[in-house]
């Protein structure tokens, strides 16, 4: 099971006691998923889509417990996309939903109106509920990636503004015939995981996030002692050719004497740093030093050639 399975999985069980609450997270469902039907007599029905029979179960009780009524799933609507639907046709209890959610029809889409969402509590809840209709987050294995697939750009513009007053920073993009909220930012995507009530998925989410912060300090880490080992060995193997060349042309004797210790120390010891060659050298020898010695024999090399 994916990542995202899991964390919806556990905010479907995430259950508000405040109606107010409760109102929200609805609303944040109908808003992502629900549509408003025309009926052949002119009427219009509301259907509520789940892709998951436990999603369903879920909008079925905050249903009841919003409209104390219980409504049931449509056994003639079932496909691979979208799993199950919820079907409202009665006028007299889809007018007090309405009512009740501030419900207002976008075409054949649903939007909500703000009241529902004046609470703290309640963008939280709009949010889970939002999150829970048509959204994912990629493992922070893979990457930092959280979306919120909208069918109007209105309600993308919505999702915004509630992240935005929450302090969770988002943007939003239009793919295809959807418009998408998404967060690519780790700490934020943690905040908005605490906020809808998904307190195991944060604990899994930041478990993974430092392991692999760790992974990639210690790659960097090596990565870096990697190239300053390569650097050293091919600045070193430079030094040492030219010595040889100064030793077969001229010999080493015609060096000046500090020239020469260097060459000889440089060697005998190729595979040290020039400040471990420094300490070698007697008197010791800084590591500018050494290096200013084997710039001039550098040059006294390059001459020969």
């Amino acid at each position: 099971m994916s990542f995202s399975a899991d964390v919806k999985n556990e905010l479907i069980l995430r259950s508000d006691s405040a109606v107010h609450c409760r109102i929200a997270e609805l609303a944040g469902t109908l808003s992502v998923n629900g549509r408003f039907v025309d009926k052949e007599d002119g009427t219009k029905y509301l259907s509520i889509r789940s892709d998951i029979p436990a999603l369903a179960d879920k909008l079925s009780r905050l249903l009841y417990n919003v409209m104390e009524r219980r409504f049931n799933f449509d056994p003639s609507y079932v496909e691979s996309k979208h799993g199950y639907r919820i079907i409202i046709e009665d006028e007299m209890i889809l007018q007090e939903l309405i009512e009740k959610l501030k419900l207002y029809n976008a075409d054949v889409y649903v939007e909500s109106g703000e009241l529902v969402t004046e609470r703290t509590c309640c963008k939280k809840a709009y949010l889970r509920g939002a999150f829970l209709a048509g959204g994912s987050v990629s493992s922070p294995e893979k990457a930092y990636q959280l979306e919120i697939a909208c069918t109007t750009e209105n309600n993308a513009e919505r999702l915004t503004e509630i992240l935005s007053s929450l302090h969770l920073e988002s943007k939003s993009i239009k793919r295809k015939n959807r418009f998408i909220v998404y967060i690519k930012d780790g700490d934020t995507i943690s905040d908005f995981l605490g906020m809808t009530g998904g307190m195991n998925s944060l604990m899994e989410f930041e478990n993974i996030r430092v392991l692999k912060e760790m992974r990639n300090s210690i790659n960097r880490t090596v990565n870096c002692d990697t190239a300053n080992i390569n650097k050293v060995v091919n600045a070193a193997s430079k030094q040492i050719d030219d010595i040889k060349l100064i030793e077969e042309r001229r010999g080493l004797d015609s060096l000046p004497e500090q020239l020469k210790t260097v060459a000889e120390m440089r060697l005998l010891n190729p595979h040290l740093s020039l400040a471990e060659l420094g300490e070698r050298l007697s008197p010791p020898l800084g590591k500018s030093g050494v290096n200013h010695r084997l710039a001039k024999i550098s040059k006294i090399a390059d001459s020969m050639r």
